[in-house]
C-alpha cells in the first residue's frame, strides 16, 4: 500500500477518535433516574401532545403523571439538549490542532534564473500535554451537567406530584363545599316552608338566605380553582392546555416515616445530585489549575522544513522548532482565577450540605407534626363533631334549641372534614419536599446504599 495513502488514512482515523455517541451520554441520566424515582426518561425530538392527552383521557395514577412529565415536559426536554451541547464541548476538547503548512517562493536575482521554494510543515507539540488536561475539564463540565439534569428531573417530579395532589385536594374540597351548599339550600327551603305557617321567624329566613349565598359563592370559587389545577397539571405533562376534568386513579396517601432522620441526612450528603454537582465542580477547578499552568508555555511546535531549487532540482530537508517564550504573558491571571474558583467550589459544597440538612430537618419534623394532628382529628375532633350533630337533633326535637343551631353543627362537621383534608394535603406536600431534599424516593434508599 502506498505510504502516502497510509499516512492520510491514519490522520483521518485520528481525527475521529474524539467523537462519541450522544446516546451513551444520556445513559447515566436514565440509570440514575430509574434508581431514584423508577422512571426511565427518553430524549425526544418533538413534543407528543396528542399521545399524552390520549393517556390522560384514560385516567392516570401519580406514577403515570410523573412518567408523562419526565418524558414530555418541554422545559425538561430543553435541558436534555444542554446535555448534548456539553457532550459536543467534550468532543471538541479532545481534538488536536490542525498541522500548519506554509510555503514561500524566493524571487530570483537579476544575474540568475534560479527559483527556490521554502516549505514549512509543523504540528503543535504542546497539544500532547494540553489536550488531555483540556479533556479533563470538559469531562468535569459534562459530569456537572449530567447531575444538574438529574436534579431537574427530581425538581420536575416534585412539581408533578404537587400538582397531582393539588388536583385531588381541589376536587375533594369542591365536593365538600358543594355538600354544604346543597345542605344549606335544603335547609333554606324547609325554613321558607315553615315560615308560611309562622314556625320560623324573619331572622331565620334572613340567616338561611345569607348562608345560601355565602356557600354558593364559595362553590363557584372552588370550581374555578379546580379547573385551574387541571390546566397547570396538563402544562407540566406536556399535554394540550385544557381545563377539562382529569380522571385520577390515586388518592392522597400518607406514608409512614420508617427511616430515621440521620439515615436520610447521610444519604443526601453522599448521593444528592446537588452534592455531586458541587464535588464535580471542585474536580473541574482542580483540573483547570493544572490546565492553566500547562499553558504558561502555550505553543510549542515541531516540524520539518523543505527547500527546493527548480533548476537544479536539489532538495534540502531539516527540522523546524517553534516556541512562544513566556516573557510578558505567564498566564498568571488565569491560574490565580482557577485557584479562587477552587476555593469557592469547596465553600459552595459546604453551603449546599447545610441547605440540605436544614431542609431535611424542617420537612421531617413538619411531616411528623401533621401526622400527629391528623390522628387527633380522626380519633377525637371528627367523632366529637358528629356527636354534636346528634345532640343538636335531639334537643331540637325537644324544642330546646333553635333550628339554626342544628344547621351550624352540620356546617361545623363538614368544615372539620375540610380542615382534616387541608392537613392531609399539607402533609403530602411535606413528604414530597422531604424526598426532594433527600434526592430520591425514600423507598429506594436501602437498595442505593
Amino acid at each position: 500500500m502506498n505510504k502516502k495513502f497510509v499516512l492520510l488514512f491514519s490522520l483521518v482515523l485520528l481525527s475521529q477518535c474524539g467523537r462519541r455517541n450522544i446516546k451513551k451520554t444520556f445513559q447515566p441520566i436514565q440509570e440514575e433516574s430509574k434508581k431514584r424515582i423508577d422512571v426511565d426518561p427518553h430524549w425526544k425530538k418533538n413534543p407528543a401532545l396528542l399521545q399524552v392527552e390520549s393517556i390522560i383521557e384514560k385516567g392516570i395514577t401519580l406514577q403515570d403523571a410523573i412518567i408523562l412529565g419526565v418524558n414530555n415536559n418541554p422545559t425538561l426536554q430543553a435541558q436534555f439538549e444542554e446535555l448534548g451541547i456539553s457532550q459536543l464541548d467534550l468532543t471538541q476538547a479532545g481534538f488536536y490542532s490542525n498541522p500548519t503548512l506554509t510555503s514561500g517562493f524566493n524571487i530570483p536575482h537579476k544575474d540568475t534564473i534560479q527559483t527556490e521554494i521554502d516549505l514549512l510543515a509543523t504540528f503543535s507539540l504542546s497539544d500532547l500535554w494540553q489536550v488531555p488536561l483540556r479533556k479533563k475539564v470538559a469531562e468535569d463540565k459534562l459530569e456537572i451537567k449530567t447531575y444538574e439534569v438529574i436534579d431537574k428531573i427530581l425538581q420536575l417530579r416534585r412539581l408533578v406530584q404537587q400538582q397531582y395532589l393539588t388536583c385531588l385536594y381541589k376536587s375533594e374540597y369542591f365536593r365538600l363545599v358543594e355538600e354544604i351548599a346543597l345542605f344549606v339550600q335544603y335547609y333554606k327551603e324547609r325554613v321558607d316552608y315553615r315560615y308560611q305557617f309562622g314556625y320560623n321567624s324573619d331572622l331565620d329566613k334572613y340567616f338561611t338566605n345569607m348562608r345560601v349565598a355565602e356557600w354558593q359563592a364559595k362553590m363557584i370559587d372552588a370550581e374555578v380553582e379546580l379547573h385551574k389545577s387541571y390546566v397547570a397539571l396538563r402544562e407540566l405533562l406536556g399535554s394540550y392546555i385544557s381545563s377539562e376534568k382529569i380522571n385520577f386513579l390515586d388518592c392522597i396517601d400518607l406514608l409512614p416515616l420508617d427511616l430515621p432522620k440521620k439515615q436520610l441526612e447521610n444519604f443526601a450528603i453522599s448521593f444528592h445530585p446537588l452534592i455531586l454537582v458541587s464535588q464535580a465542580r471542585i474536580n473541574r477547578t482542580r483540573h483547570s489549575i493544572r490546565y492553566e499552568k500547562s499553558r504558561i508555555i502555550d505553543n510549542v511546535s515541531l516540524g520539518v522544513t523543505y527547500n527546493r531549487d527548480f533548476e537544479r532540482k536539489v532538495s534540502g530537508v531539516g527540522p523546524a522548532f517553534g516556541i512562544d517564550v513566556p516573557i510578558f504573558n505567564t498566564n498568571f491571571g488565569n491560574i490565580e482565577r482557577a485557584k479562587f474558583e477552587y476555593t469557592m467550589a469547596q465553600k459552595d459544597l459546604f453551603a449546599q450540605e447545610q441547605i440540605l440538612l436544614k431542609n431535611i430537618s424542617m420537612h421531617y419534623a413538619t411531616y411528623q407534626s401533621y401526622l400527629e394532628q391528623i390522628e387527633i382529628y380522626r380519633k377525637q375532633v371528627i367523632p366529637l363533631a358528629m356527636q354534636s350533630i346528634g345532640y343538636s337533633k335531639k334537643f331540637f326535637k325537644r324544642m330546646q334549641v333553635d333550628k339554626t343551631i342544628l344547621l351550624d353543627t352540620q356546617i361545623d362537621l363538614i368544615k372539620t372534614k375540610i380542615t382534616l383534608l387541608d392537613l392531609t394535603y399539607k402533609a403530602a406536600l411535606e413528604y414530597v419536599e422531604l424526598e426532594l431534599a433527600v434526592g430520591t424516593q425514600l423507598s429506594t434508599i436501602g437498595p442505593l446504599l
